[in-house]
Order: C-alpha cells, then sequence, then structure tokens
C-alpha cells in the first residue's frame, strides 16, 4: 500500500487510464460535449491528470490555472456538475479502480463542485478580455 491515494491508484498510469474513459465519455455526451469545442482531447486529459496527480499526493506537474478560475467562463450548472460526476465513477469503474479508492476520489471530485458550478451565467466571466462566456443548451 502507498503512502499517498496517488501512489494506492498506481500513480501516473492509472490518472491517465481513467481520464482517456472520462474525456471519451465527456466528449460524446450530448450535452456536456459543447463545453470542450475547440480544446485538444489530449490537453484535457494531460491537464487533468496532472492536476489530479498533485491533489492525490503525487508529483505537482500542472501548470495551469486552479479549478475556480480555470472554468469562470463555462456556465456548469449542479445538474451538469451532477452528471459529469457520474460520468467519472463510471469511468473510475471501467478502469477497474478497487471501490474504496473511487469513493475517495469521487469524494475530491464533489470538492471542487463549489469551484465549478454557478447559477447564472451572469456568475461567469471570460479568463481574458476576448473570450466568450460558454453556455451550453441542455438537447431536447
Amino acid at each position: 500500500m502507498g503512502d499517498t491515494l496517488f501512489d494506492e491508484l498506481g500513480g501516473m498510469a492509472c490518472l491517465e487510464k481513467v481520464h482517456k474513459i472520462f474525456y471519451g465519455k465527456l466528449l460524446s455526451h450530448p450535452w456536456l460535449k459543447g463545453f470542450f469545442e475547440g480544446v485538444p482531447r489530449w490537453h484535457l486529459e494531460s491537464q487533468q491528470s496532472e492536476f489530479m496527480a498533485g491533489v492525490f499526493g503525487g508529483p505537482r506537474i500542472y501548470g495551469g490555472r486552479p479549478p475556480k478560475s480555470a472554468h469562470m467562463h463555462l456556465f456548469i450548472t449542479e445538474e451538469v456538475f451532477l452528471i459529469r460526476h457520474d460520468l467519472l465513477r463510471e469511468s473510475l469503474a471501467e478502469a477497474g479502480v478497487r471501490p474504496d479508492l473511487m469513493e475517495r476520489w469521487l469524494t475530491y471530485d464533489m470538492r471542487m463542485k463549489s469551484a465549478l458550478v454557478k447559477e447564472s451565467p451572469s456568475d461567469c466571466a471570460g479568463r481574458y478580455n476576448n473570450e466568450a462566456v460558454v453556455v451550453v443548451d441542455k438537447p431536447l
């Protein structure tokens, strides 16, 4: 057993496996895929794996923004967040993550809810001057 959740999960190999499955689900979801238009999949996967490595006690190699400012331009509702959270749960199971470690990961994920969820598009702002707020309408 490792000293950190990162070690217990099996290191970066596990995070990369989970995020490959996870972004496959997000990018094929009829609603959530709209939040990622124009962003290369490899970038999404690597940024998420690097960020979570540091969160879980592994190497701190993530060089991007913290979650709140990284997602300030996205109108993420509670419903969107919970769909995303369920897709993460499915991805962890498909990747073969042990149930106890899966629950620990999902607890970390749920702690990010307050940094990501907004009540209205007016709670959003571009990360830089010419960036539009992204509002993705729920498909009918």
